[in-house]
């Protein structure tokens, strides 16, 4: 199990798609994964059973340990095995946020994309005006690799997208400093 002081990932579930639903239908968090916010439950059925064996793709619950709530959610998506490489993204559920789950839960995502899957290079996308998140992925010690121009149609135009990485070689000096912090291992 990937876990820290105070959360830990597992598994998303079929009795997970209504708090995923949820996320997936609020118009200001999905604006930053250039998606619709448009999603019926019924379409997250059909795309977990479509998915499920799908092995180019992880999608975890980020939950409190104290509690059991599911506080976010977070994927490993487009993984490459040939070139060991992947994407990354969380969402962090609206009433959980600015509790240090996003930096935490997120730290859980780079270490299972490198400590399980073996990724070289685990890489994102950001809208350069999201501000709380790229805090975040800084801070992981990912930088900044390309900025991609009017990339994404949202709101009514075309916005730019940040794409940043980190490579394993970083995440070995960088767990240390979590593992202090989060009790991560």
């Amino acid at each position: 199990m990937i876990k820290s002081n105070r959360l830990y990932l597992r598994a998303l579930e079929q009795t997970d798609l209504p708090f995923l639903h949820r996320l997936h239908n609020d118009s200001s968090t999905m604006s930053y994964f250039f998606e619709e916010p448009f999603e019926t439950l019924r379409e997250l059925e059909d795309l977990f059973g479509k998915h499920i064996h799908n092995q180019s793709e992880r999608r975890f619950v980020i939950q409190e340990i104290a509690s059991g709530d599911a506080v976010g959610v977070l994927s490993i998506l487009e993984v490459n095995e040939i070139n060991r490489n992947g994407e990354i993204d969380i969402i962090v559920d609206e009433k959980h946020r600015g509790k240090g789950y996003g930096k935490e839960g997120f730290s859980l995502g780079v270490k299972y994309a490198f400590d399980v899957l073996n990724l070289f290079k685990v890489y994102l996308q950001v809208v350069p005006t999201n501000l709380p998140g790229r805090r975040i992925y800084e801070y992981m010690g990912f930088k900044r690799e390309a900025r991609l121009i009017k990339e994404y149609f949202v709101n009514g135009k075309y916005i730019d997208v940040m794409r940043m990485c980190i490579f394993d070689y970083q995440w070995k000096i960088l767990r240390k400093r979590l593992g202090v912090e989060f009790g991560i291992d």
